[in-house]
This record gives C-alpha cells, sequence and structure tokens, in this order.
C-alpha cells in the first residue's frame, strides 16, 4: 500500500523503535505539523510486523494516534505507511481492525475515500476518557463541574502538558488535590468551591500544618 494522501500532521524527526534498533519516522509525543509535500517525499517503506500478533499490532496503533491525537482521527494509508498496520477494509489485518472498532479509547469517523469520493473509508482517533478536555480552561471547567472530583490519572492522556497545567492549578489554589487512600501515587482533583466567611467570637488560631511535596506542587496532608 502506497500513500497517496496529502497530511500536514507528522514530524520527520519523531523516531519508533523498530527491528534490529531501527528507528522509525513520525512515531514520538508531541508531533508538530509537517508539510503534505515534506511528508510525500521523506515517506519511507512501511515497517515489517508480520512478527507482531494482533494484540501488539493494536497496542502500537492506539500509542501511535494518542501521540498524535491533536491531528484528529487518520486514515488507514498514513496508519499504515508508519506502522505497517493495514486497517482498510478487508486488510491484511483486519482482526485488529475490529478490535480497534471495539476499543473505547478509539474513537472512529467516516469520510470520503480520496481515491473515490463517491465511496467512503473509517478513519481512526485517539478518544482521551475527557476528550472535551484540551486546554488549562476546559481542564477546570471539567473539574469544577465534577461534585465529586476527579482521578488525576484519568486526565494525563487528555492533551499535551496537561500534566503541567493540572500542578499550576494546585499551586494556584484553583483546585485542590486529595490524597487517594486507595492508590496513594493518584490524587482526586477537587472543586475550591466558592469563598464565603464566617465571623467567630475570640481569638482563633490556625493548628499547624503538614505539606510534602508531589511532583512540583505542595499538598496539604
Amino acid at each position: 500500500m502506497s500513500n497517496i494522501y496529502g497530511f500536514d500532521f507528522l514530524k520527520t524527526d519523531h523516531k519508533l523503535e523498530g527491528d534490529g534498533g531501527q528507528q522509525l519516522e513520525g512515531y514520538g509525543q508531541d508531533a508538530p505539523l509537517l508539510s503534505a509535500s515534506s511528508f510525500n517525499a521523506q515517506q519511507p517503506e512501511p515497517p515489517t510486523v508480520l512478527h507482531k500478533t494482533d494484540l501488539e499490532k493494536q497496542h502500537d496503533v492506539i500509542k501511535f494516534l494518542k501521540n498524535h491525537r491533536s491531528s484528529g482521527c487518520l486514515q488507514p494509508g498514513i496508519i499504515y505507511d508508519r506502522l505497517g498496520v493495514d486497517l482498510s477494509e478487508g486488510g491484511e489485518d483486519e482482526e485488529v481492525r475490529k478490535m480497534l472498532l471495539n476499543n473505547k479509547l478509539i474513537k472512529v469517523e467516516e469520510e470520503p475515500d480520496p481515491e473515490n469520493p463517491s465511496l467512503t473509508i473509517l478513519t481512526f482517533g485517539y478518544q482521551a476518557k475527557f476528550n472535551n478536555v484540551r486546554n488549562k480552561t476546559g481542564l477546570l471547567a471539567q473539574i469544577n463541574k465534577s461534585k465529586y472530583g476527579i482521578r488525576r490519572l484519568d486526565l494525563l492522556d487528555s492533551y499535551e502538558g496537561v500534566e503541567h497545567d493540572i500542578s499550576a492549578l494546585i499551586t494556584g489554589g484553583e483546585i485542590i488535590a486529595i490524597p487517594n487512600s486507595e492508590e496513594k501515587s493518584n490524587h482526586i482533583l477537587c472543586r475550591r468551591g466558592e469563598p464565603f466567611f464566617v465571623e467567630l467570637d475570640g481569638h482563633v488560631v490556625a493548628p499547624q500544618q503538614n505539606y510534602h511535596q508531589a511532583g512540583n506542587s505542595f499538598l496539604v496532608q
């Protein structure tokens, strides 16, 4: 299968470990845009995946789509050129295609076939648990509307840089990070809520607080 599509989302210096330590292009995190002409000119031969099981192929596809989730759904031709996995209808990896169609991490969209616009093909993209969270503003809005908080790990695949934004929201006091008794390495992120003031009689002394560092932020125990 050869790539006839004009796409501009891959970066040539993103690499994937292949057989014998070979590096394959377009398989890394946070891939910026690449012009269509550059993509077509520099496209290597598809890697050989005959030695891989269907589960391994599915894992490779999910990782690839996650690393390029900002590009939306990708056509089977690009996935084949980068990974050697044929997701076209009736292709060599039909079983992998079926697995992806039933995977909750994968979103599937139908669009016209570039070779024959009268027909349609299925395209594949990564779908985060909170796929509406795409920036810091959306992150804060999602946490604020969650009554019981959100597990930190459930947000980490939302978009590139989300971990930095989570730390910034905690440090800035916009959200509260509560230790999870069941998963010590996974905090529950909760909305701070509206401040309110209560008049108290006498003198009030704040109790001594214990702090521990979590990443770039400090949490109250």
